[in-house]
């Protein structure tokens, strides 16, 4: 379908989460509006995610709060009842967004490639994306947007948070870091929170520069956190912040230093250098796309270490089930990328 066939008044897009998703799923929106403005957007999205992106304009959101299923099932009643769409674009395969599209009445449902599918993804769309194997999440994401017809894209990541400095971060630069990752089993993303302290005390003692630690309210990282409070180039406000204040944080600072997280997608959009951490998972498929020059990879060596296989062997998004993985990122390696960012 080519750009000038496109004729869709309305789409409902449904991605409930990720945080790092839901990044990537703003320039799918901008496209949407920069080159068809005529159509009417819906977005349906779940509530921690809402809170970043809600300042949006223009983009009617319809928030799912998954750990309320009175709420949820109230809404999706409504949404039933009370709307139609030309097109839905059903950009989650998670067995509740599946379930969620059966109360989205739209004329095509376009849902992922074979190969990205599972849940019986298939049985909720009727129509598929084009092949999309071994390629960025982002990229993946395009392909819908191809499948109604748009194939040029907006570069603007604007969500229209109105800047605003915190007060603790005003008298000094800074850099932002996020020992914490998603709480799944087994996830295994996180890198020995004590090397932050080596880092935070280099960047202080040849840069001048304090360390922001950022993250969520879990007990797990408000209690991991508390040890590095004794740091005094640390500043910490795991816990203090929400997404729109850490949006902010981001904004103003140096650098960021994290494993693959949403607050690494939120620093990467805004431009900032970042120096992503990868062991258990593969940057191709997950990385800050327009920000790769200094992450630090070692999921190939992984990969052979604790599975015996290259890249081109193993499936596509293979996770490295092993919690020592991380340690296969030493110190020295993200010293070097600090001096190669703060020195340039």
């Amino acid at each position: 379908m080519s750009q000038a066939t496109f004729s869709h008044k309305s789409i409902c897009v449904l991605r409930l989460s990720s945080i790092g998703d839901i990044t990537h799923m703003i320039p799918i929106i901008k496209s949407i509006q920069s080159y068809t403005p005529q159509t009417d957007i819906t977005w349906i999205i779940g509530k921690t995610e809402y809170s970043l992106v809600k300042n949006i304009s223009n983009v009617h959101f319809i928030v799912i709060d998954k750990k309320d299923f009175l709420s949820t099932f109230s809404t999706l009643i409504y949404l039933y009842k009370n709307f139609r769409f030309d097109a839905l674009l059903n950009m989650q395969v998670s067995l509740r967004a599946n379930i969620i599209s059966l109360f989205i009445k739209a004329k095509i449902k376009i849902g992922f490639d074979k190969h990205n599918s599972k849940n019986l993804h298939g049985f909720f769309i009727n129509t598929r994306i084009n092949n999309s194997v071994r390629k960025h999440v982002r990229e993946t994401f395009f392909g819908f947007l191809s499948k109604i017809g748009i194939e040029k894209r907006s570069n603007n990541a604007d969500i229209n948070i109105k800047y605003k400095i915190n007060e603790r971060l005003i008298k000094k630069k800074y850099i932002v870091f996020n020992p914490f990752t998603s709480s799944r089993n087994f996830n295994y993303r996180e890198w020995d929170i004590n090397n932050y302290k080596v880092i935070a005390n280099y960047i202080s003692k040849y840069y001048d520069i304090n360390s922001v630690m950022v993250g969520g309210n879990t007990e797990y990282e408000m209690s991991q956190s508390r040890k590095l409070e004794s740091d005094n180039s640390i500043i910490n406000l795991v816990g203090k912040t929400d997404l729109q204040e850490l949006y902010n944080i981001l904004r103003g600072c140096e650098l960021y230093i994290g494993p693959d997280s949403g607050t690494l997608h939120i620093a990467s959009i805004l431009n900032r250098p970042v120096i992503g951490l990868y062991a258990t998972s593969n940057p191709d498929r997950t990385g800050p796309i327009d920000n790769m020059e200094n992450i630090i990879n070692k999921y190939p060596l992984a990969l052979q270490k604790y599975h015996q296989m290259k890249i081109e062997e193993a499936k596509w998004g293979k996770r490295i089930r092993d919690p020592s993985a991380m340690k296969l990122i030493n110190i020295d390696e993200v010293v070097i990328k600090i001096n190669k960012i703060l020195k340039s």
